[in-house]
């Protein structure tokens, strides 16, 4: 650790006092709520439209984590985010608990779900005047924190379905919202993403194709869509398909477009559920499309544009799905550590084992690192306007993703094979996980669009840079000027001083955030400059880039977090203070690590040996290798 002399300490703090408040100021003035309005007004038609205070947001900065590809923080937004000011924080804190009273009353699952539907969980995001509550994310992940504690299955759809509604609000036409915003707010209807396809397409991003008939001004939608979350109940579905205009019918298609589509219309079929691991409480059906016909005025956005309506959906549900995946997270640590205090072993309470309380430790900090990257997220979000935040949503879901199922075996090494048995809390919970670990898309596909969104970033703003790089025989000065370079992985400098804008106990976190930002960018200008544009087929080296990014992303939230416990005098904020010293050290090394083996390559790394590996693997088409027991004379 690195140690601090108390004059130093003392100084800094008094600094501290001042800092502190100037510098949120930047941040928490996106909240200020607008003039107090009537809580009742009527438009002309004499429709009823309840009122709630805007929430002001400021112009938008620049990108947040694709800026540490090449070494610029904005320091701005070093200080943790406080989305809400006291009026809103008091009015969705009572709303809140309202519902909260709601849940405590449902007698089952069936009754539960029920009442939840009837408290308006599925209304959360709808506009005002079509009955909901049109929360920001700040405030729906503080809702959705209650629903997926209580009900995981109804804390999914509801997830989905609240952010395909906010996609309509937003891109539909009106005819669209005058048609289906009512119901799906009330929750009489519900609407599911239909995505995910088993079947590669070839030459299209979708095998669903969506055929244009000019003369009915409709379109013809064929294909089929799997693995669609409460597909037998929902009244519509979000359905995103390759479009062609007639004049390109025979031309490869490369533009995708989001329809809204009735579950009901003809030429609909809709298989028996299909049987996966994972929840048992929703159905996940097939859904064939046959000549189904859909008019213009459901196309959600423009034609052509489902990639801009697909990428709001993810940002969107990547980050309220990662606050249900907290909730599994809590739930495990909860019962393990009850777990561990009532049960003993041969020589005592299981809590007196040590690598027993190291590894639930280690799970409090991934638990406390992933709520601290929702609620940074959802202020990125939610106080400046069109704020680009997809990589940090995607980081976020690929962090709690990966740490749940990390958790979700600790029973099996803890609690013993009943923890697997029907019907066990845990069983129960060790499905959830594995379900959302597996829901709508690979993890790696997630890290995949973490890395590369880096890299392009990286490569337009530093391409004179990455040209010289692979080209030295026309650029001798620059070789020679980075052959003298001090700033090295190994021996990173700090260039941006972050331990000014945290409190002084977090001193070392904050080098060693700086030093693995430094990393992060070094190595991002070695791959840039050993692949170019090939990069994109360098799968190996893109896992540990978004792997770096995920790791810095966690530390900085963490530290921040922790930071502003502190320094507002929270409850157990000397802890958090340790935690994150702890988890920064520890992602320090992680970082170090991967930047290292990035600067080495393939072939000093043993990449190359396994790449070969698997090739003969393919190969053979099976494990090949003889019996140890077998003779060749």
């Amino acid at each position: 650790m690195l140690s601090i002399p108390r004059h130093s300490l003392v100084a800094r703090l008094a600094r501290n006092r001042t800092l502190f408040p100037a510098v949120s100021s930047r941040w928490k003035s996106s909240s200020v709520p607008s003039e107090k309005q009537p809580d009742d007004e009527f438009d002309s038609g004499g429709i009823k439209i309840s009122t709630k205070p805007s929430h002001h947001r400021l112009e938008k900065r620049a990108p947040f984590m694709k800026n540490m590809f090449i070494g610029v923080v904005d320091t701005d937004l070093l200080v943790y985010p406080e989305s809400l000011n006291r009026d809103e924080q008091s009015r969705v804190v009572a709303e809140r608990d309202t519902l909260e009273a709601v849940v405590k009353s449902g007698e089952s699952k069936e009754s539960l779900a029920e009442k939840l539907r009837q408290a308006g969980v599925f209304g959360l995001q709808s506009p005002l005047n079509h009955g909901g509550k049109q929360l920001i994310e700040t405030e729906l992940a503080y809702f959705n924190e209650l629903v997926g504690s209580k009900d995981f299955a109804t804390g999914l759809i509801a997830g989905q379905h609240n952010a395909i509604v906010q996609l309509l609000n937003r891109f539909g036409s009106d005819r669209l919202k005058d048609s289906c915003l009512e119901a799906l707010s009330s929750g009489n209807s519900t609407v599911a993403s239909a995505l995910f396809e088993e079947e590669a397409p070839c030459g299209t991003m979708f095998s669903t194709i969506a055929s244009q008939d000019a003369d009915r001004n409709q379109w013809l939608l064929n294909g089929t869509k799997s693995f669609v979350i409460n597909g037998d109940k929902a009244g519509y579905l979000l359905v995103l398909a390759s479009t062609k205009a007639m004049e390109q019918m025979n031309a490869q298609d490369t533009t995708i477009t989001a329809f809204l589509v009735d579950a009901q219309a003809k030429g609909i079929k809709k298989t028996e559920a299909t049987e996966t691991f994972g929840l048992e409480d929703v159905k996940q059906v097939t859904v064939s499309f046959e000549n189904v016909e859909v008019g213009s005025e459901n196309i959600v956005g423009t034609e052509g544009s489902g990639a801009e309506v697909l990428g709001e959906l993810l940002k969107s549900t990547r980050v309220q799905t990662s606050v249900l995946g907290v909730q599994l997270m809590k739930q495990f640590l909860s019962s393990l550590i009850k777990h561990c205090i009532e049960t003993k072993t041969g020589g005592g309470h299981i809590m007196d084992i040590e690598n027993v309380g190291e590894e639930l430790a280690k799970s409090a900090c991934s638990i406390y690192a992933a709520e601290s990257m929702i609620y940074l997220t959802t202020g990125l979000l939610d106080d400046f306007v069109g704020q680009d935040a997809d990589m940090e949503a995607a980081i976020t879901k690929a962090f709690t993703a990966e740490k749940l199922m990390e958790m979700a075996i600790q029973p099996l090494r803890f609690v013993g094979p009943q923890a697997l048995t029907k019907g066990h809390p845990l069983e129960a919970l060790f499905r959830n996980s594995v379900q959302f670990f597996g829901q709508s898309e690979t993890i790696d596909s997630v890290k995949f669009f973490v890395a590369l969104s880096g890299l392009q970033h990286a490569g337009m703003a530093t391409h004179e840079t990455i040209r010289k790089d692979r080209n030295p025989a026309m650029n001798p000065s620059h070789v020679i000027s980075k052959m003298f370079e001090k700033n090295t992985i190994d021996s990173p400098k700090q260039f941006v001083n972050l331990e000014h804008f945290l409190h002084p106990s977090l001193d070392p976190a904050a080098h060693w955030i700086e030093f693995s930002i430094q990393r992060l960018r070094l190595a991002t200008e070695c791959v840039l400059s050993r692949h170019g544009s090939e990069v994109v087929g360098r799968h190996i080296e893109l896992i540990r880039v978004a792997d770096m990014a995920v790791l810095i992303y966690a530390m900085l939230a963490t530290a921040t977090r922790a930071s502003r416990a502190y320094c507002i005098g929270l409850r157990h904020a000397e802890q958090e203070i340790y935690l994150a010293n702890t988890f920064c050290h520890e992602g320090h090394e992680k970082v170090r690590v991967l930047a290292k083996q990035l600067e080495q390559g393939q072939f000093i790394t043993t990449d190359a040996n396994y790449l070969s590996l698997s090739r003969y693997l393919y190969k053979q088409k099976e494990y090949f290798f003889e019996h140890p027991l077998t003779k060749n004379f």
